[in-house]
């Protein structure tokens, strides 16, 4: 998150901006408006937190005036409710008119005079900041063996924040998280992504890891892309036994035509292998763009498996967390793309083992790096 310091005075800029650096602030994360001209221009950066003066000139060379209201209404107007605000003025005998309609908005008044005071004010507020940490991106991940492979392919920071296991990490550029949930299914996947799209207003998220294919439907090892999900376990109880209806979330057009591109392109697999050392399937097979089914429930019993698979005739990979994970995206406030991507390993029966888990959580974490470059590069 940016600071926009608003100021046209330079020796009191100068002092705030090197303050702001003393405690560990980015030169690069410090934006300046010396007019109201500058701060309209920067109104559509991600703020989070406007340092205000009560005087402003209109455009450069201009006469300072009194413009302290009408910054606070366009901050108001351009939603950045979620923002903090300062006013740090040197004029307090003002303070006393002025305080209820500032702070009515929530912007605290300090006096620049007093020292000690403003610094104490800002250090409170950059501490809140840090909190409100905001995030281009945010990939999710069931299993702690899921989410290794970013460990080992990008250089990471482990984090908890309010409760939540983050992996920070930057993609040329642009700063993510892998999230690990605290435990598989539907509703652990739908509550972590909610709370994580919100707080971090990411533009774009995804999901990791292994899943299981349909036998004639998929190969073992093979990296299977969501186009469409949906929960197998919605439906009614009757006495002739359990309806389906299962509700579906798509992933959007231009999202989903990047991804088809991205799984056709030569040597693919080859290049998300590379680095890999441990057990390959023995078949090298295509990754595919297909439907995914997700439920709560591991299914061990074929039987229950074949009326899962005649819900829909082209469904692909079975797993517990993707609906979750583009449904919470489908219903947030700031609708983020959504990519996710898993490989099969097994094949949704009674047999199961743990020989490709490392290949697979490997793969689909390198195949979602390089499709969450490819969805920036082309969203720039």
């Amino acid at each position: 998150m940016k600071i926009l310091l608003i100021e046209d005075n330079e020796k009191k800029r100068r002092v705030i901006s090197k303050y702001l650096e003393s405690k560990g602030i980015s030169a690069k994360d410090i934006l300046y408006a010396k007019t109201m001209t500058d701060f309209s221009a920067h109104l559509g950066s991600e703020i989070g937190l406007f340092i205000i003066d009560f005087y402003l000139p209109y455009v450069d060379g201009g006469e300072a005036q009194p413009n302290g209201k009408a910054i606070l209404q366009s901050i108001i107007k351009a939603g950045k409710v979620d923002a903090l605000l300062l006013a740090i003025s040197s004029h307090p005998d003002e303070f006393p008119e002025l305080r209820s309609m500032y702070e009515a908005n929530g912007c605290i008044l300090a006096n620049y005079e007093d020292k000690r005071s403003w610094q104490s004010t800002l250090d409170h507020l950059l501490v809140q900041l840090r909190k409100n940490t905001r995030f281009d991106f945010v990939v999710f991940c069931a299993l702690q063996e899921e989410r290794n492979p970013y460990a080992t392919l990008l250089n990471c920071q482990p984090v908890i924040r309010a409760g939540i296991d983050c992996l920070d990490f930057t993609l040329d550029g642009r700063r993510g998280t892998a999230v690990l949930l605290p435990q598989m299914g539907l509703v652990n996947a739908a509550i972590t992504a909610a709370i994580c799209i919100e707080r971090f207003r990411p533009t774009l998220i995804g999901m990791s890891g292994i899943c299981g294919g349909f036998e004639k439907r998929t190969n073992l090892g093979q990296l299977l892309i969501s186009s469409m999900s949906y929960e197998y376990q919605s439906g009614k109880w009757s006495s002739d036994g359990f309806l389906h209806e299962p509700y579906q979330v798509s992933t959007d057009h231009l999202t989903l035509v990047r991804l088809r591109a991205l799984a056709a392109s030569n040597q693919l697999v080859s290049s998300l292998e590379a680095g890999f050392t441990g057990e390959k399937p023995k078949v090298e097979t295509s990754p595919e763009v297909c439907i995914f089914t997700s439920g709560s429930a591991v299914i061990a019993s074929d039987t229950y498996l074949q009326q899962v698979a005649l819900i829909h005739r082209k469904v692909t990979a079975l797993d517990m967390e993707v609906y979750a994970i583009q449904r919470a995206a489908e219903l947030s406030t700031c609708t983020p793309a959504c990519i996710c991507a898993k490989t099969v390993v097994d094949l949704c029966g009674t047999e199961k083992n743990d020989d490709l888990h490392a290949y697979g959580s490997f793969i689909s974490a390198n195949f979602m790096i390089s499709a969450f470059k490819k969805h920036f590069e082309a969203t720039k």
